[in-house]
């Protein structure tokens, strides 16, 4: 598993140094501990966080890593048979190449599902964010997340690997069907309001 997360480290480290529009997402187990690393170029976590707070915002580097863990804590998360982890011992490490790490709570004896969720970049133009998740006892799992997805997917157990649960972002999903109710609603009360402002004609005055 360590050198799994040195040659991530390295293979990132050349990858997302000169991309603010590249960043990578890392799960994995280590001394009995699920661990979280998010890498990136620091022009985008500058970006993000002058956008989301104001270019004002900050005045020192420890400041500026405040803000970089808080929208961390805004925009990720994590949830493991569906339960939701949450993140202690952050620590940012700042340079061209920066670095966040995260220590997520729980661990679960058999981990059967994922949910991840990561939007800390979703405001850099064309951004992709690959994920790459590393269990015990489990094959290594890469995917990118971007905004057709939403910067999320769910994984789950099948057959001793992981697979991604598509059912999770079916059209018709538990969070897509509110919205086609609502537009559905919408949609007669325009057809109600229209038909009842629509003149309408008296017959009996028609002229023969």
């Amino acid at each position: 598993m360590k050198i799994l997360v040195v040659f991530f480290l390295f293979v990132v480290n050349m990858a997302n140094g000169h991309s603010p529009d590249l960043s990578s997402l890392m799960i994995y187990e280590q001394n009995g501990k699920f661990l979280l690393l998010i890498k990136s170029s620091l022009t985008a976590f500058e970006g993000e966080i002058d956008y989301q707070y104001g270019k004002n915002a900050y005045k020192t580097k420890e400041e500026f890593i405040q803000l970089v863990i808080e929208h961390f804590r805004k925009s990720s998360l994590v949830i493991i048979n569906n339960d939701t982890s949450r993140f202690v011992n952050l620590q940012v490490q700042l340079g061209h190449e920066t670095t966040l790490f995260a220590e997520l709570t729980g661990k679960p004896k058999n981990g059967k599902s994922f949910f991840i969720q990561n939007t800390m970049f979703k405001d850099m133009p064309n951004n992709q964010t690959e994920l790459i998740v590393a269990t015990q006892a489990l094959p290594q799992k890469q995917y990118i997340l971007y905004n057709g997805n939403n910067h999320e997917i769910k994984l789950r157990v099948e057959n001793g690997k992981w697979e991604v649960d598509n059912s999770h972002n079916a059209l018709f999903s538990n969070k897509n069907s509110i919205l086609w109710t609502m537009l559905f609603l919408t949609a007669i009360i325009f057809v109600v309001v229209v038909n009842n402002r629509i003149p309408k004609v008296d017959s009996s005055n028609e002229v023969i």
